[in-house]
């Protein structure tokens, strides 16, 4: 890994394994270049083991230390990736544990390329994936626009479900790297959803219909309305959903969820959760109250 020192018009280039004990002042923060290389190394080898080639981070990862700290441009926020060149990451934004995050987001953009589907896949899943990433190194963001904010809504989703944040880096990896939009990426989650709190939504569908075909367009359906929901709300849709009677009509329940999109947009201001509960109301089955009598 190199380190690329900037000042004044000036530029000089370090190996940072090679740095030994040198620590470097970057805006607020000290960084000990050595010991981000070595870190970066173990857990990169951790997180892809053999997929790791060697070439990829002695000559396509990049650390820029730059006059004052600033970055070279309005939308690096810390750090870039080309698939021409590799993964640039800036000192000055963040201190060296949360450096390190910001080099395995940009490395997963880079494993990502190499396994395949990095260029079929929508802005939300690359950065999901590398979202994903950098909370290996205890790095979690927080975005206002776009992709980067659905993307960290879903990622934080599946990892706070029991199901699937539990497994293993490269479980989680490889589940990711089957998928190349949001809308599969929100799928996903709804699948977890149902799997780690048995929802029963799986149970539903094979009551609904024996239609695999059926079944699959109603998942995505579910997956688009959802794309955007909080966990909470995801998953009042589907509670709501599965209390429905199975021999409701397909039409029915796509007029449902059409008309919780519809009354959400003209009704922006509104509890988004009473929209879902009076959509349903009318289909949904109630749950019986006991009483006491004395």
């Amino acid at each position: 890994m190199q380190l690329v020192l900037r000042a004044n018009g000036q530029q000089a280039t370090i190996n940072m394994d090679n740095a030994g004990s040198q620590v470097l002042v970057v805006g607020q923060y000290r960084y000990r270049p050595s010991h981000m290389a070595h870190k970066v190394r173990r857990l990169a080898h951790t997180m892809w083991g053999s997929e790791l080639s060697s070439d990829i981070l002695n000559e396509r990862m990049t650390f820029e230390a730059l006059d004052g700290g600033r970055t070279s441009g309005p939308w690096i926020d810390s750090g870039s990736f080309s698939p021409r060149s590799g993964s640039f990451v800036s000192l000055g934004r963040w201190d060296e544990d949360g450096t390190v995050g910001i080099a395995l987001h940009e490395l997963a953009h880079e494993m990502h390329m190499r396994r395949g589907g990095y260029d079929d896949s929508d802005g939300v899943m690359r950065e999901a994936v590398s979202l994903m990433a950098e909370r290996e190194a205890g790095l979690r963001r927080l975005f206002e626009r776009e992709p980067y904010y659905t993307a960290s809504n879903l990622v934080n989703q599946l990892m706070d479900l029991k199901a699937f944040g539990r497994q293993p880096f490269t479980r989680r990896w490889n589940e990711l790297m089957d998928l190349t939009t949001d809308v599969a990426l929100s799928d996903l989650v709804n699948y977890y959803l149902d799997k780690s709190e048995r929802v029963g939504l799986e149970k539903w569908l094979k009551n609904f219909t024996p239609d695999v075909d059926l079944r699959d367009a109603l998942l995505g359906k579910l997956a688009v309305v959802a794309l955007r929901y909080s966990l909470d709300l995801r998953r009042q849709l589907l509670s709501r959903l599965v209390r429905c009677s199975p021999s409701l009509a397909p039409d029915q329940v796509a007029y449902i969820l059409d008309s919780i999109v519809t009354l959400d947009r003209r009704y922006p201001g509104d509890d988004l959760g009473r929209i879902i509960d009076f959509c349903f109301a009318p289909h949904t089955r109630q749950r019986r109250r006991l009483f006491a009598f004395g």
